[in-house]
C-alpha cells in the first residue's frame, strides 16, 4: 500500500502519514502510532509536518491544519 492509499484508508492528511511512516521502526509500528502516539511521537510527527510544507513537499493548507485521522495537527 502507498502512503496516498495509506493515507485515505486512515482519513490521514498525506503530510501527517508520510511523518508517521518516517519514524515507524522494528518497536513502533505506523499502525501503532496513527492509533496511539507518545507525545513525543505527536511533536515529531507535527516538526516533520512543519518542515515538509516549509520545503514545499506539500503543500501549504489554508487553515493550517493536517488531519491525523479524527484528530489533527495545526501548523
Amino acid at each position: 500500500m502507498t502512503y496516498a492509499a495509506w493515507a485515505e484508508s486512515h482519513e490521514t492528511h498525506i503530510a501527517v502519514a508520510t511523518a508517521i511512516h518516517a519514524i515507524a521502526n522494528d518497536r513502533r509500528s505506523a499502525e501503532e502510532i496513527w492509533e496511539a502516539p507518545t507525545p513525543a511521537e505527536v511533536k515529531r510527527v507535527k516538526e516533520m509536518v512543519a518542515d515538509s510544507v516549509e520545503a514545499g513537499t506539500f503543500p501549504r493548507e489554508p487553515d493550517g491544519r493536517y488531519y491525523w485521522g479524527e484528530y489533527m495537527i495545526v501548523i
